[in-house]
């Protein structure tokens, strides 16, 4: 029953964040500026997943100023992005202005502006660059008769009009996110939070398994099962010794219904729990033996070992 409804609740949550993104873009459609409905898209996202995350509906002052704390920083690295794009738009406008070509011109202000904007941290979106510089560009390379004053009317037009059209875009998206997460909220019977997210920094920086474990060739990933009267029986991780002495890493352990990834040195092994523990290979026999009961203590089980790929 439970499987049951964990899966209705991610379908019901991918529907949601699609009427999210919907809503926010057909909101944002008729505001002025190129880079609106880019912004209200990704933003719309962000109040949606920290609503679906709460552990409850916000009700709280305190639980609102948390949110705010959040998207602070990520109005200010779109208002950061888009002056990034202004300024590669610029330089490459007045290249194009004294001999540069419309298409090298306009290369540049993409791949630049893009490249520049992912350096930005909390950003929201590199099209706000890309786009806010190309309005800059292709205003700039249109002057006939190029001149200062001109040339700053257009650039200040340029973050005036990319300006406007992002930060009400802002505001489409921030209350599209919150208005769908809020509701889809009620209907969850648990948080839902997803690494993939931008609303929030992930717990662990995502790195390779062999990286953060660093795994060798000889490595085995081994599953055993503690037995009735094995040494690890009713004993701390941090007693028995397994790393010091095995140099095995224990990744989880099941017990009935339950699972506890990465336990900690104080969980205490009982009889019938489930390991999965990365070990090398020339230690598994001695290994093995730990998860096997004692003689006289009861039948032993062989504990099932599999190479990493």
């Amino acid at each position: 029953m439970r499987f049951e409804r964990e899966r209705y609740e991610r379908a019901f949550l991918s529907f949601a964040r699609a009427v999210t993104v919907g809503i926010a873009y057909v909101t944002a459609s008729p505001i002025p500026g190129l880079t609106s409905s880019f912004v209200a898209i990704f933003t719309s996202l962000l109040p949606f997943d920290l609503m679906v995350a709460a552990a409850r509906p916000l009700v709280t002052w305190n639980e609102w100023r948390q949110m705010v704390a959040v998207v602070r920083p990520r109005l200010w690295a779109t208002a950061l992005t888009l002056l990034k794009g202004v300024v590669v738009g610029t330089a490459c406008g007045l290249l194009a202005l004294v001999g540069l070509h419309h298409f090298a011109g306009a290369v540049l202000t993409v791949g630049l502006s893009y490249v520049w904007a992912l350096r930005t941290r909390y950003v929201i979106s590199s099209y706000v660059a890309i786009l806010s510089g190309l309005s800059v560009f292709e205003r700039l390379a249109a002057l006939d008769t190029p001149h200062t004053v001109r040339i700053a009317a257009e650039i200040v037009y340029a973050v005036v009009y990319s300006g406007v059209g992002t930060f009400l875009g802002l505001a489409a998206g921030w209350l599209a996110g919150l208005a769908v997460g809020s509701v889809t909220r009620l209907f969850l019977s648990r948080p839902y939070r997803s690494l993939q997210s931008a609303a929030y920094d992930p717990p662990m920086t995502k790195k390779p398994f062999d990286e953060v474990l660093h795994i060798g060739p000889n490595s085995l990933l081994v599953t055993a099962k503690v037995e009735e009267g094995s040494p690890l029986a009713y004993r701390a991780l941090w007693e028995s010794r397994l790393r010091e002495d095995w140099k095995a890493t224990v990744l989880s352990v099941r017990r009935g219904a339950e699972e506890v990834i990465m336990p900690r040195g104080t969980f205490v092994l009982m009889p019938g729990d489930e390991l999965l523990v990365l070990a090398d290979s020339s230690v598994a026999e001695s290994l093995r033996a730990q998860f096997q009961a004692s003689p006289g203590a009861g039948a032993p089980g062989a504990p099932t070992v599999s190479q990493t790929t």
